[in-house]
């Protein structure tokens, strides 16, 4: 029988599963390679798997629902909502009042 240092039998097999292992990850991060950097430059969450890699903008967990308007974008009386100026949503990014909170581009600033 095959033993390490330790003393520890080595299993043929369980060598073989790690190469395949990380061959496998190493194709992976090769096709991703382009995209990963992307991500990485404009600061967005990388999930990677051996099989697949998810990215997300961190800026959207700071955009929450609108407490005055109840996220519907307008008042009881039919005006827009003076706190989200009629978007229905707030930047905890920005301020309310600030010149980008009515843009649409607000979130990706």
């Amino acid at each position: 029988m095959n033993r390490d240092r330790s003393g520890v039998r080595n299993r043929p097999e369980v060598g073989l599963r790690l190469r395949v292992i990380a061959y496998t990850w190493a194709l992976s991060e090769a096709a991703f390679a382009e995209i990963d950097a992307f991500a990485w430059v404009q600061r967005w969450q990388i999930e990677r798997a051996w099989h697949s890699h998810t990215y997300r903008d961190r800026r959207f967990a700071a955009l929450i629902a609108c407490f005055s308007c109840a996220a519907t974008g307008a008042t009881g009386s039919g005006g827009p909502c003076r706190t989200c100026e009629g978007i229905g949503r707030l930047n905890l990014l920005e301020p309310p009042g600030s010149p980008d909170q009515g843009s649409p581009d607000s979130a990706r600033r």
